[in-house]
Formats: structure tokens, C-alpha cells, sequence
């Protein structure tokens, strides 16, 4: 993979500034978004999950991919995976009608119900390993970053149906609920699925990171 590994903190201290906030997205982005000079023309597709529901994916998925689009020269996008799931065909006529909104250079797609897909389990998704690689492939070669925003470990597969194929993935984990066990078993979940971790977001700290996460970083 053409990226390197590391691992992040991210703090939703109340009285943090919008300058605070960008300075962490702007060391997720430098550290994992950025791509080598001869391989600029692909795009990056990038999953993101965490072991347990609720833990802030949705709104770390959103916010890094505000932070990536503030480069006007970047074509952004925000997906839903279950939106993939119920793709019924990986074409850029179809992933352009399924827009459920773009805002300047972001494009968020599948975070609403949409005549273009197919009930659950009536597409090609879970039976056809070419077809999600397809998928995946279309959303790289459509944008120079997709992020597809999945449910919990806990709560679906759908991290797993897309790991061996996007670029990456990123665990959040929120501070004060996630035990090391869950993270430690999310990490081999995403290695057995021949996912590649880029790294992790802690979201919510609000005290010191505790000693056995700074000696992972």
C-alpha cells in the first residue's frame, strides 16, 4: 500500500477553537492523505469504523472530509456504506443520480433513501467479490478522496465487505468507552479481512491519553 501507518488523537474539548480543530485534522491529513507524486492521478478511498455503535463515526467522517475539501483542487466524497450495499450497479451515471447532496467540492452520497438502490440483500454486494472491488474502484477513480462512513464492528459487516479493497481504514474509538480489548479485537478483525489500519481517532478525550495508548503511537 502506498501509504504509512500512524495513529491519531482527536479532542472534543468544549471550549476548543476552530484553529485547535483544524490543526488535529491537519495532522491526520498530512500524515496518512497524502499521496506520492507518481500515483497523484488515483484517487484515495478510505473507510472508517469502530468497534462499538455510537461512537462518533459519522461526524469524524464528515468533519475530515470539510477539512480535505478546503484544497478547492479536491474532489471530495462522503458515502454511506450501506448506500454500496444496495447499489444496483457501479456506474458513474448511477453514482451521479444518487447524490443526496453536494455542497462546493464535497459530494455526499447514499445518506438518504434513493430510488437508484435495491432493497437489502437483493443486490451483487455480498455474493460477488469483483463487484465491491468495482465499487470501490469507481469511487477512486471518480474522486481524489472517498470516505465511506460504516457502522460499528459490532453492528454489521459492512467494514469488512470493503477493507480488502479501499486504501485504508481508520478506527474511532471513544474515549472513556472503549475498552482495550475491543479495540485490540477490531484491529485483528480488520487484519483477517486483509483491511490495512492507517490509524486511530480518539474522540471525546477529555483527560491525559491514558499511558497504553502513547505507547502505540
Amino acid at each position: 500500500m502506498r501509504k504509512s501507518t500512524s495513529e491519531f488523537q482527536e479532542e472534543t474539548m468544549p471550549l476548543a477553537t476552530d484553529a485547535a480543530w483544524g490543526s488535529i485534522y491537519h495532522t491526520l491529513i498530512y500524515s496518512v492523505f497524502q499521496k506520492p507524486r507518481e500515483e497523484e492521478k488515483a484517487g484515495m478511498v478510505v473507510a472508517l469504523t469502530s468497534a462499538n455503535p455510537d461512537e462518533g463515526v459519522t461526524y469524524i467522517t464528515r468533519t475530515l472530509s470539510h477539512e480535505l475539501a478546503k484544497c478547492e483542487i479536491n474532489s471530495v466524497a462522503r458515502i454511506n456504506a450501506r448506500f454500496l450495499r444496495k447499489l444496483y450497479e457501479p456506474t458513474v451515471e448511477v453514482l451521479r443520480r444518487s447524490l443526496s447532496r453536494s455542497n462546493g467540492n464535497i459530494s455526499e452520497i447514499g445518506m438518504t433513501d434513493t430510488s437508484l438502490l435495491l432493497p437489502e440483500g437483493a443486490g451483487r454486494w455480498d455474493g460477488s467479490w469483483q463487484y465491491r472491488r468495482d465499487c470501490i474502484d469507481l469511487l477512486r477513480n471518480e474522486f481524489d478522496y472517498a470516505l465511506i462512513d460504516c457502522s460499528s464492528l459490532k453492528e454489521s459487516g459492512d467494514l469488512l465487505s470493503v477493507a480488502p479493497f479501499v486504501d485504508g481504514v481508520i478506527l474511532v474509538s471513544e474515549a472513556n468507552k472503549t475498552r482495550r480489548g475491543q479495540i485490540l479485537q477490531a484491529e485483528r478483525a480488520i487484519e483477517t479481512a486483509q483491511g490495512k489500519l492507517l490509524g486511530h481517532v480518539l474522540n471525546k478525550r477529555t483527560y491525559p491519553v491514558p499511558e497504553w495508548i502513547y505507547r502505540r503511537l
